[in-house]
């Protein structure tokens, strides 16, 4: 199976147009038409954006394979496998880039939004220095999963920067918070987490020099 026979079967298996793919990626449906005849091949940032889209890696959009286009999918948005892959992108591109955001959806809240296709991703928070928040994955408008998390920061030489800069490590096999440990100059995230997607709590914290300097505790799991 060649690259355009596979373009064809993930577009056709998310119900999308070639014109409602082309305005995902901002090219022409010309373009995309190309694409699936075989005419001409996507540049690499093209390439990246199907990958993400489809979330297919890269070789495997590009590899001539025998296999039929299925093995390509999975059929199931609900999935854990497709979850954790929904997860990851949205939690990179909300909090922890500041990308994203959203108007407040209670007084004084502040709101993320992402989505993709069927899945939808809110995270919204109250506080500053003390602060709770829970995040939250639709499907189909179906709440699915969901993260409640309270934090303190309990010295000034706390900073946010490094708390997003950790958490933009969420760990593609768990992604909840952020990696089991990360660490930049004098300052160094760890992240404790017992269970699993489907049913999970844990402790994330941020020491300056050996010095706690910020604490916050989670818990969550599937919904359906």
């Amino acid at each position: 199976m060649n690259f355009n026979e596979k373009l064809q079967h993930l577009r056709a298996s998310r119900k999308l147009s070639q014109e409602e793919l082309a305005g995902r990626l901002d090219v022409s449906r010309q373009a995309v038409t190309k694409w699936e005849n075989g005419q001409a091949f996507p540049d690499f940032p093209n390439l990246v954006r199907l990958s993400e889209l489809f979330g297919v890696s890269i070789d495997r959009l590009v590899r001539q394979e025998e296999e039929c286009a299925p093995a390509l999918l999975d059929p199931d948005p609900a999935s854990e496998k497709a979850l954790r892959r929904f997860l990851m992108r949205a939690k990179q591109r909300t909090y922890a880039s500041g990308q994203n955001t959203a108007p407040p959806s209670r007084p004084q809240s502040h709101d993320f939004r992402y989505s993709e296709q069927d899945y939808l991703y809110i995270d919204t928070y109250l506080g500053s220095r003390n602060f709770t928040g829970e995040e939250a994955v639709w499907i189909r408008e179906t709440p699915v999963w969901a993260l409640n998390y309270y934090g303190i920061s309990l010295d000034e030489t706390f900073y946010s920067a490094f708390l997003k800069e950790a958490l933009s490590q969420v760990p593609a096999e768990l992604p909840l918070r952020g990696p089991e440990y990360f660490r930049n100059e004098d300052f160094t995230y760890v992240c404790r987490t017992h269970g699993a997607l489907s049913q999970f709590q844990g402790e994330e914290a941020i020491y300056c020099r050996e010095v706690r300097i910020y604490t916050c505790l989670f818990h969550g799991g599937r919904l359906s």
